[in-house]
């Protein structure tokens, strides 16, 4: 028996209302091996990993799916050594969304994996960014609930359709939010936390782009016009005081709630603008990406954003590592708003 190593980032435990802690939430086992020749496949495939992403959405399922004392899962890329599934060859690269954060995994089709063409050319790590969750959520959201209202195609170049204001613009659903909106003749109005993220802001084509540590919120979108459409990533009293902000029939599309997943349920912030749906007429959607596409489908994402990709109409940012170890500091970071991009793991 030929045993390799395949050290392991190993979940331990959750608490809520607060950041997972390196070396006491999430540890790095480096004792962990695998045989690669002989590992029980029973009927999965045996991949090399390519590379990993770091997701927000980790905090939830490690509150809610994860198991003490288990690996880690999330969206991964790898490529096929071993496999007993005929939908599945070697050498074949895939992507699964509950991959383990190790350099060598087994993989069962009912864990969401697919193998990637990729006949675009573009690296593989976009398949964990603008081509993987973050871009599916952005994507099949605004396309689901956005409902914006786009200036006449003869006309983008003279005027601009309705306003949208993106909270946490540079971070990787943002983004792709502020580049579709603007590809489609919105004026897109984006916050960040940082400078540099601002700056990102300017570089992708933000209208109006601005750190919301340093100016006021309700402020810029009273002197901008107000706002048509509200994508939410934060909610809490930025919710609030949007809301205060939006026109008449606005559209408000709740991705997330960053300010508030560090908080107990009673430290939540009540919203006191909620009069003024009824008063402005506004429309709420909450969703989750998996719900929706079961509504709605995809809207033929990885065919229609590759195309946005290649065209350069959407960029992207990453933050990569090739130190396994080194994606539970990436995970707090991302939680606290400390990354300056797509936090990505790349091991070959």
């Amino acid at each position: 028996m030929s045993l390799t190593p395949n050290p392991t980032i190993i979940f331990v435990s959750a608490t809520p209302g607060k950041v997972p802690v390196p070396g006491e939430d999430l540890v790095h086992r480096q004792d962990i091996t695998i045989d690669i020749e002989k590992e029980p496949l029973n009927g999965g495939i045996l991949t090399k990993t390519v590379a990993l992403g770091i997701d927000v959405w980790l905090r939830a399922r490690m509150a809610y799916e994860f198991k003490p004392n288990t690996p880690l899962l999330g969206y991964g890329i790898g490529v096929v050594l071993r496999s007993e599934n005929p939908k599945f060859q070697v050498g074949d690269y895939v992507q699964g969304r509950s991959y383990p954060f190790a350099p060598y995994a087994v993989l069962s089709e009912d864990g969401g994996i697919r193998v990637l063409k990729n006949e675009a050319g573009l690296p593989w790590t976009a398949y964990l960014g603008v081509l993987g969750l973050a871009g599916e959520t952005a994507w099949v959201g605004y396309k689901a609930y956005a409902q914006p209202k786009k200036a006449p195609l003869v006309l983008i170049t003279l005027a601009q359709g309705e306003t949208i204001y993106v909270s946490t613009g540079a971070g990787g659903v943002g983004s792709v939010i502020c580049q579709v909106a603007k590809a489609e003749g919105l004026r897109v109005i984006a916050s960040a936390g940082s400078d540099s993220k601002v700056a990102f802001l300017k570089e992708i084509g933000v209208d109006v782009a601005f750190n919301y540590k340093n100016q006021d919120i309700g402020t810029v979108l009273k002197e901008n016009g107000g706002v048509d459409i509200y994508w939410d990533n934060v909610g809490g009293k930025t919710l609030e005081t949007v809301m205060g902000c939006m026109n008449k029939y606005g559209r408000i599309v709740i991705c997330g709630f960053a300010s508030q997943n560090n908080l107990s349920p009673a430290e939540w912030h009540a919203n006191k603008s909620m009069p003024l749906v009824l008063m402005k007429n506004l429309t709420i959607n909450g969703y989750i990406i998996t719900d929706a596409i079961a509504k709605f489908g995809d809207f033929d994402f990885e065919s229609e954003v590759t195309k946005l990709v290649k065209a350069g109409k959407i960029r992207a940012r990453e933050e990569t590592s090739d130190r396994l170890e080194d994606a539970m500091k990436m995970l707090a970071d991302c939680l606290v708003g400390n990354n300056e991009g797509k936090g990505v793991i790349v091991l070959s």
